[in-house]
């Protein structure tokens, strides 16, 4: 099983990148899972063609057998970055690569909702009409007070009872992609 944890910001420093390295180390050894970032894919513009980042972008999603996002919160919603790069894959931009495409979506923030509005946003765009993704349903962490939970230096989440629900959404994850894959 091959997914990708994609950090959801094109900020230089997130605790959300922390997030999707610390998922592809823990549950490396139950599928392959490959952090990608977002930095280099080019605005969406639905006149515009993409660029070869933006195409190299659409391929990696394309050849995943399930995504994971890990978003961060900015004034109620998931960053700009992340919303232009999910543009770029569904079916108005042409490739409609997340057409029943398994994801789940996780985040943390520096407040105590723990980017619960961001990733409510980013599952409403998975599920839109253009998109269609296959969102793992009724499975949410909500991590709040991100610089109190992880370690600054390894990047590691370090609260045991985030760790013990990260572990219980992955395990479901994990089950709902062979599932998807069958």
């Amino acid at each position: 099983m091959k997914l990708l944890a994609i950090v959801g910001t094109n900020a230089p420093f997130s605790y959300n990148r922390f997030l999707a390295k610390y998922i592809a180390k823990r549950y490396g050894d139950k599928a392959e899972i490959i952090v990608r970032e977002i930095d280099d894919i080019k605005p969406f513009c639905r006149t515009d063609e993409p660029d070869e980042a933006t195409k190299a972008w659409i391929e990696d999603i394309k050849m995943a057998d399930g995504i994971i996002l890990t978003t961060p919160e900015y004034d109620h919603a998931i960053p700009a970055s992340l919303k232009s790069a999910l543009e770029w894959l569904g079916s108005h931009a042409g490739p409609n690569v997340m057409k029943m495409k398994p994801a789940a979506v996780v985040g943390t923030s520096y407040g105590i909702q723990g980017a619960s509005r961001a990733q409510e946003d980013a599952r409403e765009i998975l599920l839109s009409p253009d998109m269609s993704a296959n969102v793992l349903p009724g499975n949410e962490i909500l991590i709040g007070g991100a610089a109190n939970n992880f370690d600054k230096e390894t990047g590691d989440l370090v609260n045991p009872n985030y760790i013990e629900q990260l572990d219980g959404v992955m395990s479901n994850f994990f089950k709902f992609v062979e599932q998807a894959n069958k």
